[in-house]
């Protein structure tokens, strides 16, 4: 482009000169001078003021030529002031993330299969070295402090009373009732226990006397004979009278127990004693070497082309989701544009003056030419049609002028 400008510049010298020649054959050649004598002015003119910023015309030291590499100083620091007045401002970095949308677009990104699947690969290969990273000493009592706090917080009675109803719902109160029932019938058929239940008949009964003890002795098979048999009746029954007592019992007991003031405070005690005991703050505070083993027992295992990695599936859907909730939730693309803006903003706000410094160092570490070669090839032709419509538009206004003479 720079040979055409040049080029152009020459047919204008060169059809003056033809104009100057052939002046007195015709008329015309007085409008073809004009016009050629005016554009060799414009365009020698737009090439003095064009090559005047990147060095010396002619090479001659002229007076404010060669701008560019005489003020490379100055002109870095006035990019970098620049960038940081007017580009790297809060207000601006704000209003770039309200119009783009940065949450929207997010939504469709995480919600692209390919993308979901690559994301979910990077956090399945980062995971592992975070989890090394991070200060197990203090993770293991932040964790250990959570989770007491949040026991603690629990209504322990009402807690205790839900699960006791939902045992008798179940009919757990019954199978208790047959477990024991069965438990006590092998044990009294059992001969070997034959004289422990004596004794206990006749210290029940406060019988020590040498005859009573007899009696008893001698009546005590057939007593535990026939309460086994009765026990092992009601084991065998399900519609043995006893169950309905016993459901009767429970549902009563149940009702009454929330006013009871004792469950209460007894529940209490129990919760505060047991949280407080050496066992439970010792499995609170492994608590988290157990999770971090787990999570990398299922982090480190290995996948294939045929079948991927156990987490991948499920954590791509995961990351598909939130792309979908992103979507579909105005309110939370909006706090997250807000988030976004301000923590760019809180960002820019403390190290948009070291941004602009850096760019001010980088620029004044170019020597003069290496500046004016870069500006000049990164604003590239524009320079060259500069001269050319000089050329032109000079030689236009010389054609007003000569015509303006004519009249």
């Amino acid at each position: 482009m720079q040979r055409r400008a040049t080029g152009l510049l020459l047919a204008a010298a060169a059809l003056w000169g033809l104009a100057r020649w052939a002046r007195h054959s015709h008329p015309a050649w007085a409008w073809v001078g004009a016009f050629a004598e005016a554009a060799l002015v414009g365009g020698l003119a737009d090439w003095f003021a064009v090559t005047a910023l990147f060095r010396h015309p002619l090479g001659l030291p002229i007076w404010h030529t060669a701008i560019i590499p005489a003020r490379k100083d100055d002109i870095a620091r006035n990019v970098g002031e620049f960038v940081e007045t007017h580009l790297l401002t809060p207000q601006a970095l704000a209003q770039e993330v309200a119009e783009g949308d940065l949450a929207a677009r997010l939504a469709e990104a995480l919600q692209q299969p390919a993308t979901a699947r690559q994301l979910a690969g990077w956090l399945l290969q980062a995971a592992p070295g975070l989890l090394d990273s991070l200060d197990d000493d203090q993770l293991s009592a932040w964790l250990a402090e959570a989770v007491q706090a949040e026991l603690n917080r629990l209504d322990a009675p009402g807690l205790g009373l839900r699960v006791l109803q939902r045992l008798a719902s179940e009919q757990q109160h019954q199978r208790v009732l047959d477990a024991v029932a069965r438990a006590l019938q092998r044990y009294l058929e059992d001969p070997e226990h034959l004289p422990a239940v004596t004794d206990f008949i006749a210290r029940a009964l406060n019988l020590d006397h040498p005859l009573y003890r007899s009696v008893i002795k001698t009546a005590a098979p057939r007593a535990t004979q026939a309460i086994a048999q009765q026990l092992g009746l009601l084991h065998d029954s399900p519609d043995h009278p006893w169950r309905p007592r016993l459901d009767e019992w429970v549902t009563q007991w149940l009702a009454e127990l929330p006013e009871h003031p004792g469950w209460q405070v007894r529940l209490e005690h129990w919760r505060h004693d047991g949280l407080a005991s050496p066992t439970a703050q010792a499995w609170l505070i492994r608590l988290w070497p157990r999770l971090k083993a787990r999570l990398h027992a299922a982090l480190q295992a290995q996948g294939s082309a045929q079948a991927p990695h156990p987490l991948a599936d499920a954590l791509t859907a995961r990351v598909q989701g939130l792309g979908l909730r992103l979507q579909t939730e105005d309110e939370l693309r909006r706090s997250i544009n807000a988030a976004l803006a301000a923590a760019l903003a809180g960002l820019v706000q403390r190290h948009r003056g070291a941004a602009a410094r850096f760019l001010e160092t980088q620029l004044a570490r170019w020597s003069p030419t290496e500046m004016s070669d870069k500006v000049e090839q990164a604003i590239g032709r524009d320079l060259q049609f500069i001269r050319i419509n000089g050329t032109l538009v000079g030689g236009l206004v010389g054609l007003l002028l000569h015509a303006l003479n004519a009249l």
